[in-house]
């Protein structure tokens, strides 16, 4: 048993060396939970070799390196979520633990039996604390529960051993020198849910990530221009159903070509940024902006009039954007504007792009106009 259980934890090691070679993102945490399965199959390999190896290795050592592997994979787990580690306490932690099993040796089974599952309590009990909030917020109520199973089988597994090894009972076993069966199934079932658990949690994100890239433009973090026409489209079919009106704001930064010729690429990127953060910061909370295109943005505002909320909510927005002011390497200052061109639903549309076309003219006749400043398209 303890051969096989060694066995199939070194193939968990395998499985995360392998996510370590492809998985460049999660490589701290994935080390981590690789070391997590080297320790906890050297721990059943050294409890294999009992009673033939030296009884400090397959007593003592075989603790020592479920402690460690536990460790290791708390470790990973807060890294994982985005949390600091503190490695002072995790030092102090090891090295007190290592000290007390070593003090008691491997003769006295109880004791060392006791100790070893104090730490290990200790160990489950302060990385749950400290990653459950994280868990939670990232991966929601029903993924938390279920990634607390195998923690909680442990920390009862770990229980009922520093229990019995205090009141001196002798548990059932298997063979001499070899741990209850018991124990063998928790602590690989546990072991196998923690593994399968965070691999799966790896890929969640993954996925996540993925999508936000497919829906989220990569310099402004706004959503990109297909994210905007998929919520077009859905304000659309609010409107068609209930007759709620909506409100289609195009908006360009002026003079953005010379910006970029003049001052270089990385300065106009740094004027995109800029006014992505005031459009948001100026918009309505209902309000939903985007990058469409280029130096071009779209604000949608769900539920509104075009006269009466989308030309002084467009206004707004010049004005925001026209307070900007970028600093170029030669220390000048860079003035930014734009133009705006609004346009709201009506009846007689047949699609949110007839909304689209009418503020995109709009907005061309600011431009021709002068530019920084708001025209609405009004209906004939």
């Amino acid at each position: 048993m303890p051969l096989l259980a060694s066995l199939q934890l070194a193939l968990y090691a395998l499985l995360w060396g392998l996510g370590w070679l492809t998985l460049k993102k999660e490589r701290p945490a994935i080390l981590h939970w690789m070391g997590y399965a080297l320790a906890s199959s050297a721990s059943a390999g050294l409890l294999a070799w009992r009673p033939d190896g030296p009884v400090w290795l397959t007593h003592t050592g075989s603790s020592a390196a479920t402690l460690l592997s536990l460790l290791l994979a708390g470790r990973g787990v807060l890294l994982f979520l985005g949390l600091r580690p503190n490695d002072r306490v995790l030092w102090a932690f090891a090295a007190t633990a290592a000290i007390s099993l070593v003090w008691i040796g491997p003769y006295s089974t109880p004791a060392r039996l006791a100790a070893a599952a104090l730490w290990n309590i200790a160990l489950l009990v302060a990385i749950s604390l400290l990653a459950r909030k994280a868990l939670f917020a990232e991966f929601g109520l029903g993924v938390t529960c279920i990634a607390s199973v195998p923690v909680a089988a442990l920390l009862v597994m770990n229980v009922l051993v520093m229990t019995q090894s205090l009141m001196l009972r002798t548990l059932d076993v298997v063979g001499v020198g070899s741990v209850p069966t018991g124990v063998w199934v928790v602590t690989l079932v546990s072991a196998a849910a923690f593994n399968f658990m965070f691999l799966f949690l790896v890929g969640f994100r993954m996925q996540k990530v993925l999508q936000r890239q497919a829906s989220n433009d990569a310099l402004t973090g706004l959503p990109n221009r297909h994210a905007m026409e998929q919520r077009l489209q859905l304000e659309w079919d609010r409107s068609q159903r209930y007759g709620k009106a909506f409100v289609a704001v195009c908006a360009d930064v002026d003079h953005f070509k010379r910006i970029n010729d003049q001052y270089g690429h990385a300065v106009g990127d740094q004027a995109l940024i800029a006014v992505a953060r005031a459009l948001q910061a100026s918009a309505r909370d209902t309000d939903q902006v985007s990058r469409f295109g280029g130096e071009e943005f779209l604000i949608l505002m769900p539920e509104a009039d075009a006269q009466a909320d989308g030309a002084p909510t467009a206004e707004r927005l010049r004005a925001a954007v026209a307070a900007l002011a970028l600093t170029a390497p030669d220390g000048q200052l860079i003035p930014i504007t734009a133009s705006f061109g609004v346009s709201g639903w009506l009846l007689s549309d047949v699609g949110h792009g007839n909304v689209l076309q009418r503020a995109d003219k709009a907005l061309y006749q600011a431009k021709a106009q002068g530019r920084n400043r708001v025209v609405l398209h009004r209906a004939n």
